[in-house]
């Protein structure tokens, strides 16, 4: 009797799972539905498995939670389509991450345009020209959201792409307004692979065949008081040309690739040296926000042989990117207790992901349980920059907290919006540029 109580509530979870549109089952409900049961008088009741149905039951209410945190959250426009816009970040769901990532994808065409990829078309609160500008889209790369089509005017939704010399600023903020229809087109990504990159874990997630073949450690954009538009902006978008290396400050970034005007996808930089210490200050920070507004790709090879020269010299145009947002209430669940982990017991200082790593490629790893990790032997390993493994538990609460429901893990981007949108002579007024 108790194994059919575990079916029938593990049934109602995996239905709430399954269609998400339907409302969760309450308290009462669950009542109501084990009451019909009828119990046996001899049953026995075992309170630690009840309490371990409790926990179980927390967690699948967290991952419905986090579920709920889609692109497009917080809009006042309901699509019913699967799209990226609709689309919980949730990189655990491949099937449906790689439907989208196959999906065609509307950008706005920018061949009338000298530099079509460099230019930005402003959205407008209205249908007009005339009207007040909210946000800018980047050319031929950067997705939207068609949530109304007309002849001239099409309603559309999307994170303004504002760069610091953008006709409108408002930077990475969820808009919806109005851009002229003849700009609209669709374009079919490349079907060889895809990527995701969530701002919440600092992770670039590799998609092949329909799964995730591969899991990077990255940096996107850190704001601050001067540059508030180093953020990263979030969204759709397509890879589209070879920059290769460039200079920033004194740092030298190789093998980039653009996807959205100014924006880059390359690898962690470097200063100038002899060695590789010349790396080690940015690759210190990946898994961290360090970054100007492009995506750091880590360097190292992960356990596939991936890595940001792989990805330059295997994508091919159009490939198609999802930046996931980092809405406030987002959070990390943490790993189950007895997911497995790998170190080097001989002198190790790392542990890792899987039982092979390229930071150790001649040795056999030995496993051990996540539960252990704040654990003697375990307490003093590093996390691998090979192989990305999962957060330790005090690392997981730190971003939660500062995520948390009703706070601002970004007050320097909060307080930057607040004069947001202007247009660029009114902002070079304020910032004096």
């Amino acid at each position: 009797m108790k194994c059919l109580r575990h079916i029938t509530l593990g049934m109602i979870i995996l239905n709430q799972l399954i269609f998400l549109g339907m409302p969760s089952v309450s308290k009462t409900e669950e009542l109501e539905i084990e009451e019909t049961i009828p119990a046996r008088e001899e049953e026995m009741v075992d309170w630690d498995d009840l309490e371990e149905m409790e926990l179980t039951n927390e967690d699948e209410e967290a991952l419905l939670r986090q579920r709920e945190f889609t692109p497009a959250y917080g809009s006042s426009y309901s699509d019913d389509r699967l799209n990226y816009w609709t689309l919980p970040m949730d990189i655990t769901d491949e099937e449906r991450v790689w439907e989208v990532l196959m999906m065609p994808i509307t950008v706005l065409n920018g061949s009338s345009f000298s530099r079509p990829e460099r230019t930005q078309i402003t959205v407008r609160s209205e249908p007009d020209l005339e009207s007040t500008g909210i946000g800018v889209v980047t050319c031929e790369t950067q997705g939207v959201h068609v949530l109304e089509k007309g002849e001239e005017w099409s309603l559309i939704e999307c994170y303004s792409a504002s760069f610091f010399d953008s006709k409108v600023v408002n930077w990475n903020r969820l808009i919806q307004g109005y851009v002229q229809t003849k700009y609209l087109k669709t374009v079919q990504p490349d079907s060889s692979m895809g990527i995701v990159i969530d701002k919440l874990t600092q992770r670039l997630y590799l998609f092949r065949d329909g799964h995730l073949y591969s899991e990077l450690m990255v940096s996107t954009g850190k704001s601050n008081a001067k540059q508030p538009y180093n953020e990263t902006r979030s969204g759709e978008y397509l890879l589209t040309t070879k920059v290769g290396n460039f200079k920033s400050d004194n740092m030298t970034c190789r093998m980039a690739v653009r996807f959205n005007s100014g924006d880059l996808l390359h690898e962690v930089p470097y200063v100038y040296s002899r060695s590789d210490k010349g790396y080690k200050k940015q690759e210190d920070a990946l898994g961290k926000r360090a970054s100007h507004g492009c995506i750091r790709v880590q360097r190292k090879l992960t356990p596939e042989n991936i890595n940001m020269e792989w990805i330059y010299e295997h994508y091919k145009k159009n490939t198609k990117i999802l930046i996931w947002e980092d809405w406030q209430g987002r959070q990390i669940l943490e790993p189950e207790g007895d997911t497995k982990l790998y170190y080097n017991p001989d002198k190790g200082l790392y542990y890792h992901s899987g039982p092979f790593c390229n930071e150790s490629p001649k040795i056999i790893l030995e496993a051990f349980d996540y539960a252990n990790l704040d654990e003697k032997p375990f307490a003093s390993l590093e996390r691998c920059p090979c192989c990305a493994p999962v957060f330790r538990k005090a690392e997981i609460e730190e971003i939660n907290l500062l995520h948390a429901e009703g706070g601002d893990h970004d007050p320097i981007l909060t307080q930057a919006r607040s004069y947001c949108p202007m247009p660029q002579k009114e902002y070079i007024k304020i910032k004096g540029k």
